[in-house]
């Protein structure tokens, strides 16, 4: 069952049964952790007069890294050059939104994105590359929230 506390970006978030305790979900945690401390508070103000609270924030950071999950994807199937952060995905993720503030958003979100990818290029678990297999570190009492 989907954990309905959005007061914080939990593993939780990305599985509904323990087929799904991947790889590739634990890169989407990861990703989606990475938004909301890339995007600085300033901005999260700015977004909380636009209505968004804290839970809504976080459901759109997780939104957005599984709709990036997508573009990974079609990158590893090469339907795609490069990978791309579309304004379509954060616009998704993050709706009603001024383009000025999905912009703003997008700067952010690719410094989070390049932030996980520099972590990722050392990083021995291959989360992208092992993307099916089963993540134990949706296990692991050091991860628990």
């Amino acid at each position: 069952m989907q954990n309905p506390d959005y007061s914080k970006i939990q593993r939780s978030h990305f599985f509904s049964c323990e087929k799904e305790k991947t790889k590739f979900n634990w890169f989407a945690f990861e990703l989606a952790c990475e938004i909301d401390h890339a995007i600085p508070y300033k901005i999260k103000k700015r977004l909380s007069k636009k209505g968004y609270t804290r839970e809504t924030f976080n459901k759109s950071c997780i939104k957005l890294a599984k709709l990036m999950q997508e573009v990974v994807l079609m990158r590893l199937r090469n339907e795609i050059p490069e990978m791309e952060i579309s304004y379509v995905e954060a616009e998704e993720a993050f709706p009603d939104l001024d383009d000025e503030t999905i912009d703003i958003l997008l700067n952010y979100i690719l410094k989070a994105w390049d932030n996980l990818l520099d972590v990722c290029v050392s990083c021995p678990t291959a989360c992208v590359s092992n993307k099916d297999s089963y993540c134990t570190m949706f296990n692991d009492e050091f991860y628990y929230e």
